[in-house]
């Protein structure tokens, strides 16, 4: 009998530290949970810069290829940045990015089972609408020219008599990857002609896209159309390039409005274009209204007209300025109302100055509506130690009566801010809730 009960007893025991081992396992396992986050930080048609999260994780073993791939057999790496960049992928392909995390060197997470997938983009983008011609053949001056949305590698340019489709019966020139306008000798005049341009991309050039040209017309230059590339904005400056070779003209409009209305600045051929939002609303206070949607068009010059509008971005400027109150005081018989003497103007969040500011303060008894208390344009402020303040006899306010302030700013006599009160703590935001006073 006793036999048994120690044989029961080993039996449990042993069942025990299994059950307990397992629990330790099945712990070890979750404790390194997957990374997070996953997406685009980079991309061109040959590489993508992959960043995400890590969550517990001091490394990660990463897996990609094209889309589809099985797990295992695809290009395997590790790294210990929360980043990491692809090399040497096809353009225009679909790829399939695998990552798991490494918490310890024992343990591993598991690898994300549904892939972060992305597209490389397209080396370089280029139609028939996009080849045109300037020049006359008489005059020994004949230039083809091409305008990509993206520069290949290098190009190759050819001219053929039309009729004839083989770009390999013609001299071909390789032309440098910056380049995309080519003076072609021997070109007769009165001639129907064919054009070829192609592109490489990752050692591998692409297929010819023509367009056929008589060298007799009189107005050789085409396509009238404008090509913005390289558009930037980062709430400051816009940027964008035209690839024209015609003057062109940039209009900046109000959204939903006439186009032809709008404030427009004139640009020489393949010219870019810089605004400085902070100048342009310091220059143009009486156009450009606060917290309002603009559209940007460009148009080029077609001999003695102009081509259609382009569209290159829509932005909004932000609110008016914003000022707010920090404290109020009695100094012998007057309320001292005091604020910061620095401005936000229509680009705030940058807390850079502006120019041509004056205040209004409006005030009544707790719970006035606005527009119904006593309103003061405030125009000489004192300034002292970083603030502006003005004072109000107290003879203005009935003792024992609670009152309410509210505060905007003015600029440049036409631009009026939010009323305010209390300053929130960032430079962008704001309290509207009222300062409060209880006269003594």
């Amino acid at each position: 009998m006793r036999t048994n009960i120690f044989l029961v007893s080993i039996i449990c025991f042993t069942l025990f530290i299994k059950c307990k081992t397992d629990d330790v396992i099945e712990e070890a396992e979750e404790v390194c949970p997957r990374n997070v986050e996953i997406g685009l930080e980079a991309l061109t048609a040959n590489s993508v810069t992959i960043k995400w999260l890590e969550t517990q994780g001091f490394a990660s073993n990463y897996e990609y290829g094209e889309k589809g791939f099985t797990l295992g057999t695809g290009t395997k790496g590790n790294t210990s940045d929360e980043n990491v960049v692809l090399e040497g992928l096809k353009p225009d392909t679909e790829y399939d990015f695998y990552l798991q995390s490494i918490c310890t060197a024992d343990i591993t997470g598991e690898f994300i089972s549904n892939p972060y997938t992305f597209t490389t983009l397209t080396c370089y983008e280029l139609d028939t609408d996009n080849l045109g011609f300037i020049g006359y053949v008489e005059n020994g001056d004949f230039r083809a020219f091409w305008i990509p949305n993206r520069n290949a590698e290098e190009w190759q340019v050819a001219m053929l008599v039309n009729g004839n489709s083989n770009p390999a019966e013609a001299q071909t020139y390789t032309l440098e990857r910056n380049i995309d306008i080519f003076n072609f000798p021997d070109i007769e005049p009165n001639v129907e002609y064919t054009f070829f341009v192609r592109g490489k991309c990752n050692d591998v050039y692409g297929e010819w896209v023509t367009k056929n040209i008589n060298t007799g017309d009189e107005n050789l230059t085409s396509p009238c159309i404008a090509k913005v590339k390289n558009v930037y904005d980062d709430g400051y400056y816009i940027n964008f390039d035209v690839n024209s070779l015609s003057r062109h003209i940039i209009e900046i409009v109000e959204e939903n409005t006439e186009k032809g209305s709008g404030l427009t600045f004139e640009n020489e051929i393949n010219g870019g274009f810089n605004l400085n939002k902070r100048t342009f609303h310091n220059e143009y206070s009486e156009y450009i209204k606060a917290d309002t949607n603009y559209d940007i068009f460009v148009r080029v010059a077609c001999g003695s007209s102009f081509s259609e509008y382009t569209k290159v971005l829509t932005y909004r400027s932000p609110i008016a300025n914003v000022v707010f109150m920090t404290e109020s005081s009695v100094v012998d018989d007057q309320l001292q109302l005091s604020w910061p003497d620095y401005h936000y103007g229509f680009n705030y969040e940058y807390c850079q100055s502006y120019d041509q500011v004056v205040y209004e303060i409006e005030y009544g008894l707790q719970g006035f509506l606005e527009g119904e208390g006593v309103s003061i344009e405030i125009t000489q402020a004192t300034r002292s130690g970083g603030f502006f303040s003005y004072s109000l006899p107290l003879s203005n306010f009935e003792s024992g009566s609670t009152y309410e302030f509210s505060i905007r700013s003015v600029v440049n006599g036409n631009s009026r801010g939010v009323w305010n009160s209390l300053n929130s703590g960032a430079c962008n935001q704001t309290n509207k809730d009222r300062f409060v006073f209880t006269a003594p």
